[in-house]
């Protein structure tokens, strides 16, 4: 597949937040695989429950904000994965991170011509023509490319990112401990 515009401009960071969500969880298995009583998610295909049962051995090692941010960086880190761009917002409003739109618009255009596109483009300045795409979904058909432009456009894989090194600090911490 050619490399589009698009992806050079989000590509890299969406790699970084992918791979710091990876070693956010090859943290949560090396930890996991270190405590007798966690050893079952060591290897686990699902990592499930696993903040409960951080929760209940670590105990008042962790504050509350912390569980809060190992539960929701694993699920965000699924998100961000997965492609489900709008969830990963989701996901990063309930960490407390400042999320807004990146303004991308989705505008169809089933007729490829160069007028049309003067068209729809002239339709979206005057703000006629094209949806933008934080207000959809991003199971919906044919926005995942859309969303991957909003995400990046919005700065949403950068949070990610820094979400996933916070989180893997606590996970550092409790290896300590």
């Amino acid at each position: 597949m050619p490399k589009s515009p698009i992806l050079a401009f989000y590509l890299d960071s969406f790699k970084a937040a992918a791979g710091e969500g990876a070693v956010l969880e090859l943290k949560l298995r090396l930890l996991a695989g270190k405590v007798p009583t966690l050893r079952k998610y060591a290897h686990q295909q699902n990592l499930g429950n696993i903040e409960d049962e951080l929760a209940t051995h670590f105990g008042d090692a962790l504050s509350v904000a912390e569980k809060d941010m190992l539960r929701l960086c694993r699920q965000l880190r699924n998100k961000v994965l997965h492609s489900d761009f709008y969830a990963a917002r989701g996901k990063l409003g309930e960490l407390g991170i400042d999320t807004q739109s990146g303004g991308v618009k989705m505008i169809p255009l089933p007729v490829a011509t160069v007028e049309e596109f003067a068209k729809k483009i002239a339709g979206a300045r005057a703000g006629t023509e094209g949806t933008n795409v934080a207000d959809t979904l991003s199971t919906d058909e044919g926005s995942v490319y859309g969303w991957f432009f909003e995400a990046g456009a919005a700065g949403d894989f950068d949070k990610a990112c820094d979400a996933f090194k916070r989180a893997g600090a606590i996970i550092d911490r409790l290896a300590g401990v």
